[in-house]
């Protein structure tokens, strides 16, 4: 076994050339234009898009990393450039072993050949010998679950059968690093379930590497322990996953932050929608009721003030949906004037404020964020702004024990409770809690006290 890292990046940089063809221009279109504009005879100096701006780490042989960031972050470009697939603008990277890459439904796959033509060509990429490929077609063709169309030409497959053959090929034909871009989004759930399951295998048994690129933070956090955030091209951060996602929400919300904590500007904010109106203006958070701030501590109410211009006139029937989200985008409660109306306490006016108070949070410490939406009756979102606020949580003692929740380990919601032990059946058949059982003589701490944190 080879010491030292499996992927090395150092410097990595790719600069893209915005609007350029690919062809050079010829002498006579060189010449024409300079007949035509004898002083600017020169061309225009072409815009660039820095996608990676100087990207160095390093991976171990049996990591399995994430690699997480907003869209145009640079994530595409950098499994591209480890897949050599587009070659870095400058820097380097070294590659130990052979790589199997899906990228995009279908990457490596010829359209002309069958399923089964396209396994071999593949294992020939990762230069497996045909005698190999045949040893483990039995296992690629039972994961992928594609063996009726085996001997059909791949350019009739859906995106899905494409995807379940691609990633069976690219995790079974044993490359020493596994990339994997967010093509599985494809799949029906199953299917994804089977994937990430095969991509711990793989990382964790086989002792094979996994690099992963996915928005869904929930499938990231269960599968890589190390993530890599990405911002505008550049690694901003590198270490455990949780702290990844926690920096990652950082980089939201859309909503602007003004100069209060807490109070969110929603009038330029990135929004989804039928485009009927921009109806979200601004939203405040306030703890308990007091001044806006965008920290709350376990236990207390959350007041909410969305302030909204034109929500009187959207179609009857509509509704307005806050959804509170975890870092790793779990809706974690969702409120809907569906559930309980929308009352107004005086005559309608262009501009108004929905007043939102919530009962005592349940959530344990960590990041959240806050979707706001207007959904008519079809279904239609009227104007949707996700992350329009976010908020942290505090630990507190909610339990009354003196326990602080101080970890994200405890679920998403703490919530009191009470239990003890009583007797169980004795010999002769008696149940426990029949009359002479001593149960309050089983109140007695057992164990470790309130104060031991959660395994």
């Amino acid at each position: 076994m080879t010491p030292g890292p499996v992927v090395e990046a150092r410097g990595l940089s790719k600069v893209y050339e915005l609007g350029l063809s690919g062809r050079r221009e010829s002498l006579l279109k060189i010449l024409e234009r300079r007949l035509r504009h004898p002083v600017r005879g020169r061309a225009e100096p072409r815009r660039t898009l820095v996608a990676l701006d100087d990207v160095s780490f390093d991976v171990q042989r049996g990591e399995a990393v994430g690699v997480i960031g907003r869209n145009g972050a640079g994530k595409s470009t950098l499994l591209k450039i480890l897949s050599r697939i587009t070659p870095p603008s400058d820097g380097y990277i070294d590659l130990v072993g052979s790589v199997g890459s899906l990228l995009e439904v279908g990457t490596g796959f010829h359209p002309e050949l069958t399923g089964i033509e396209n396994v071999y060509l593949n294992g020939a990429v990762l230069g497996m010998p045909p005698a190999e490929v045949t040893r483990r077609l039995d296992e690629i063709v039972a994961f992928s679950e594609v063996d009726n169309f085996l001997d059909t030409p791949v350019k009739r497959y859906s995106s899905g059968m494409r995807v379940r053959l691609a990633f069976a090929v690219a995790a079974h034909l044993d490359p020493d690093v596994l990339i994997v871009d967010e093509v599985l989004s494809v799949g029906d759930a199953g299917f994804q379930r089977k994937c990430m399951t095969k991509m711990q295998s793989v990382a964790s048994h086989e002792g094979r590497t996994v690099l992963y690129v996915s928005h869904n933070l929930v499938t990231l956090e269960n599968l890589c322990e190390r993530s890599l955030l990405l911002d505008r091209g550049q690694l901003v951060f590198d270490g455990p996953t949780g702290d990844a996602i926690a920096r990652y929400s950082q980089l939201f919300p859309a909503g602007l932050r003004t100069d209060v904590k807490g109070v969110f500007d929603l009038a330029g904010a990135d929004r989804s929608g039928s485009g009927l109106q921009h109806l979200f203006h601004r939203i405040s958070l306030r703890p308990d009721g007091g001044e806006p701030a965008n920290v709350v501590r376990m236990g207390q109410r959350l007041h909410v003030d969305l302030d909204v211009e034109g929500f009187a006139d959207v179609p009857t029937g509509s509704h307005l949906v806050m959804t509170i989200v975890s870092s790793t985008d779990q809706p974690v409660i969702v409120l809907t004037s569906g559930m309980v109306a929308l009352e107004a306490a005086g005559p309608r006016r262009p501009r108004e404020t929905v007043a939102v108070v919530t009962g005592p949070l349940p959530l344990t410490p960590g990041e959240y964020s806050v979707h706001v939406a207007v959904v008519g009756v079809r279904g239609r979102s009227l104007d949707h702004v996700r992350e329009a606020a976010s908020f942290s949580v505090e630990p507190a003692d909610v339990l009354g024990t003196g326990y602080r929740y101080e970890a994200t380990n405890h679920g998403l919601v703490a919530v009191p409770w009470t239990w003890e032990i009583r007797p169980g059946p004795d010999p002769d058949g008696v149940g426990a809690g029949s009359a002479g059982d001593p149960v309050t003589a089983a109140r007695t701490p057992v164990g470790p006290g309130p104060v031991a944190p959660a395994p």
